[in-house]
């Protein structure tokens, strides 16, 4: 009966276009191109320089921390490393999506042969003719082509005919990230080729869905600083390609996709912490995305100006606050987890916090290594890995399979000032448990208070809080006071506070984990956490 409910409880937020869209999905036979018998004429666009990582040398694949050699054979582009630990389908998938082209140094000739060995095995191709990787795949075949200046009839007639199947194929059974990177590729795919019905298809697409996932404080609506940073990168390459071309005539959609990147580049600076990373929170992960900077400076080459945003924006509609000090940066979550419809990438996180200390990493969210389904996917979501407070061993919001979330937890702000954030939710509701944490940020210190509130009678209390030290920081305990480098903590509570430090693994990238060292403390009603910033010159 609780998988039912669980079931219920996660089908009941999809909206009716993914439902109906679901069932097509599941029906639909599998995915064959339709190679035309005319080849298109193609148009080289302007692209950026290349810059995507080193995953292909001398040889050898390198995506997610894991190899792959084809050697002197064909490459088998369905590689999950069977029988040898499954790498997992988000492996199938960056194989296929070809980024090895827009890498720095990669000869032509080479990417050409990879491209042909792909074309020759198009018959047996099962995860790389799904949209999502045919989309990212359709963008960088046509920035690899574009920058170096090939024609080629084959593989025009290839590209053409995954584009077509991509406009057959769009993703709104998943709706999020998914639908606008099929517009990205569809739009780029219909400048390449001068193709006016992907042009009509794209416009729209990615006109109705950043208007959708882009919030009013210009943050993604799936609450992943990685994937904002992805997707901005995307619009970026659109952009660019737009700017430069004079066969279409969508000038007030390229304003449009101005002002979408501009807020953008504000979100994401307003989140970035001063050493340039941005907080792990949700499905982020290291080396994946392009950086902040790096973002900034394309966009000083794509928007034509430059382009210092703001380091204080707004952040209600994505939930997160970014408090500088000082001596210290904390970001807070105290929004949803993601938008109803799709929170496939969200975390039981509620009241997490990151916190930065002299420019360095102190506390940190535990952050992701696997998509695979699996013990390891459900430690990262849960409450116990970020934090925050869990109450009663059960998780503030129902995370559950690789992707997918029940209950959600919902927060009401109850105060939001310069140096001032109190919230509640309700994700412990069906357990008679209302938490509420508020932060108060001096320059000196920061005191974090934690309250479980009965809203039924006989409720049991019992809550954990924890607080994740970064790897690199030892942790020392003596008479109930933490010690930490350039911070102390101190603990109040009802009763004598439990204290105890374990260890826990955080991510440095997938498939990449590094011990570091968790301080919990058991409380019933209250706890007050104070956290003092040691005198530099008394350290």
């Amino acid at each position: 009966m609780r998988k039912i409910g669980m079931f219920w409880r996660t089908l009941t937020q999809l909206t009716m276009r993914q439902l109906i869209f679901q069932l097509i999905a599941r029906l639909r036979g599998r995915p064959r191109l339709r190679l035309p018998t005319i080849v298109p004429i193609a148009h080289f666009l302007t692209v950026a320089d290349a810059d995507k990582p080193v995953s292909w040398q001398s040889g050898t694949f390198v995506f997610l921390n894991k190899s792959y050699s084809p050697n002197a054979g064909p490459i088998d582009w369905n590689y999950i490393n069977e029988g040898l630990g499954d790498y997992g389908k988000l492996w199938t998938y960056n194989l296929n999506y070809f980024d090895f082209l827009n890498q720095p140094a990669l000869n032509p000739a080479t990417g050409l042969v990879l491209i042909q060995d792909f074309i020759a095995q198009t018959a047996s191709l099962r995860d790389g003719l799904e949209p999502y990787p045919t989309s990212l795949r359709i963008m960088n075949w046509v920035q690899f082509l574009s920058r170096n200046q090939i024609q080629n009839q084959a593989i025009n007639r290839h590209l053409f005919a995954q584009i077509d199947l991509l406009s057959r194929r769009l993703e709104y059974h998943i709706a999020g990230n998914h639908l606008l990177e099929n517009g990205y590729a569809l739009l780029i795919g219909s400048l390449y080729f001068r193709h006016r019905k992907w042009l009509k298809m794209a416009t729209h697409l990615i006109g109705t869905e950043l208007q959708t996932q882009i919030l009013a404080d210009g943050g993604h609506d799936e609450r992943s600083p990685m994937y904002h940073q992805l997707l901005l990168d995307r619009l970026l390459t659109v952009l660019l390609a737009l700017r430069h071309d004079e066969w279409h005539t969508e000038l007030t959609f390229v304003d449009f996709l101005i002002d979408k990147a501009h807020k953008m580049l504000i979100w994401l600076n307003a989140t970035t912490f001063s050493n340039g990373d941005i907080p792990m929170v949700n499905d982020a992960a290291w080396s994946i995305a392009p950086t902040t900077a790096q973002l900034q400076a394309k966009s000083e080459r794509v928007l034509g100006n430059k382009h210092n945003p703001p380091s204080i924006t707004e952040l209600n509609e994505s939930g997160y606050r970014m408090f500088r000090r000082s001596r210290y940066e904390l970001v807070a979550d105290v929004g949803p987890i993601g938008p109803d419809h799709q929170p496939g990438h969200a975390h039981a996180d509620t009241f997490s916090f990151v916190l930065y200390v002299d420019n360095s990493p102190l506390l940190m969210d535990t952050g992701t290594s696997t998509y695979q389904p699996g013990p390891r996917r459900d430690i990262e979501r849960s409450t116990s890995a970020h934090n925050t407070v869990e109450v009663n061993g059960q998780n503030s919001s129902e995370v559950w399979a690789a992707f997918r979330v029940g209950w959600r937890a919902k927060v009401r702000v109850l105060a939001d000032t310069p140096t001032e954030l109190k919230a509640r939710h309700d994700g412990y509701g069906h357990i008679g448990v209302v938490h509420e944490r508020a932060w108060l940020l001096e320059q000196t210190h920061l005191i974090i208070t934690d309250r479980l509130i009965r809203c039924r009678d006989k409720a049991n209390l019992c809550g954990m809080a924890r607080f994740h030290f970064h790897p690199d920081v030892q942790v020392q305990v003596s008479d109930d006071i933490v010690i930490t480098g350039p911070v102390q903590l101190s603990f109040s509570s009802g009763s004598k506070p439990n204290l105890s430090v374990t260890r826990y693994n955080m991510a440095e990238g997938f498939n990449q984990l590094r011990t570091g060292q968790c301080l919990e403390i058991q409380f019933t009603t209250s706890l007050e956490t104070r956290i003092h910033f040691i005198e530099l010159s008394l350290k």
